[in-house]
């Protein structure tokens, strides 16, 4: 290689994964099921990709709640970093990231069948009650590779030529993902909840520029 010059190494077609942690989350974790289980109480489950579990209606960013209002500043504030990290050149100044959100809770058994968001360029997942899992696989989200004409598989996959990616939620942490990307998640197998606030978003362009936001 000592005469081989490289010109291009381009990740095309990339479906990037972001983890993040929120700092201090014990308190906003216990008022957020506080106010899950407040809304389990008086409100019909939603049958979307939820099995078993109980499915909330997707009005995130519309709730009075503190606990629901204070996780929706900090999905904004992961959202904006996000766009911020893959499109670096992009002016959030003039748009604004639409985004709407529901409560996912899955009892012993529950589950979330394969699918994907359409109509978003970002989803993600926060995690309010994660089980301690006696099996390897209880509540794993997995996501599954989105290039349908992928025939050959690489003999030592690497997180770059897999078939799949799976990820151990923990309660304060906060996935995203592209929208696109389908993914389900493995069924609870602890006598505990699995409990976690999803979310879609979507940048606009704004009409009269004067700052990003995050708006239902």
């Amino acid at each position: 290689m000592s005469q081989i010059r490289q010109f291009l190494n381009e990740p095309l077609f990339a479906s990037p994964v972001f983890g993040y942690e929120l700092p201090d989350c014990e308190l906003l974790n216990q008022a957020l099921l506080a106010a899950c289980a407040a809304r389990r109480t008086s409100e019909q489950s939603m049958a979307v990709s939820n099995q078993i579990g109980w499915h909330s209606a997707p009005d995130l960013f519309l709730r009075k709640e503190e606990a629901f209002r204070s996780l929706c500043a900090q999905i904004g504030q992961v959202l904006t970093h996000v766009a911020q990290t893959t499109l670096p050149a992009f002016d959030l100044s003039i748009h604004d990231i639409q985004a709407h959100g529901w409560v996912n809770i899955n009892p012993k058994g529950g589950f979330n069948t394969p699918h994907a968001h359409q109509g978003f360029h970002w989803s993600g997942c926060y995690y309010v009650a994660v089980p301690d899992a006696q099996d390897n696989r209880s509540g794993l989200i997995e996501f599954l590779d989105p290039r349908a004409s992928v025939s050959m598989r690489m003999p030592d996959e690497s997180v770059l030529f897999a078939p799949k990616f799976q990820v151990r939620p923990r309660a304060g942490t906060m996935l995203i993902f592209p929208s696109f990307l389908n993914h389900w998640v493995y069924p609870n197998q602890d006598d505990d909840e699995r409990v976690s606030v999803a979310f879609n978003a979507r940048v606009e362009a704004r009409a009269h520029p004067q700052g990003a936001a995050v708006a239902p």
